[in-house]
């Protein structure tokens, strides 16, 4: 049986460190990207006294304010379940003082029309998102690749 040679297994090893980095940083980036729609949705479609809710639209690692919604999160891996995902980052909007983002999205039935920010916004960028989480990732692998 054939041995691969140990410069090419170095290399190996060196590639998921890399590619991990490489995905947090794009994650990072295009979360904040996608937040930025939502304020500038927001900025458009409602009264400028609206800074609770604009300073309510955020991202994050760990777990969401209390009072925030979230519709999805962006995971790292394309299976479902823990043990596949390694970056897990959520983006919400609402909190204690903009509880009312919630009746802004979906509207309500005593009659305020829904005026979305969130889903449209996360609608029109995940493409994006997505596609620079891994553009991002392969020209890290290539970049370790090379400087082996």
């Amino acid at each position: 049986m054939a041995e691969l040679n140990p410069r090419i297994v170095a290399k190996l090893k060196q590639i998921p460190a890399v590619a991990v980095d490489a995905a947090r940083l794009a994650m990072e980036e295009g979360a904040e990207e996608i937040c930025e729609y939502m304020r500038n949705l927001i900025r458009s479609n409602f009264k400028p006294g609206d800074g609770d809710l604009l300073r309510s639209v955020g991202w994050t690692w760990g777990e969401v304010p209390a009072g925030s919604f979230m519709i999805d999160e962006i995971r790292s891996g394309k299976t479902k379940g823990d043990q596949y995902a390694t970056l897990r980052i959520k983006i919400y909007a609402g909190n204690r003082d903009a509880f009312y983002a919630r009746f802004h999205e979906f509207g309500t039935k005593t009659g305020l029309p829904a005026r979305p920010f969130f889903f449209p916004a996360w609608k029109a960028k995940r493409a994006d998102f997505r596609k620079k989480i891994r553009n991002r990732v392969r020209a890290a692998i290539r970049e370790a690749w090379r400087n082996g």
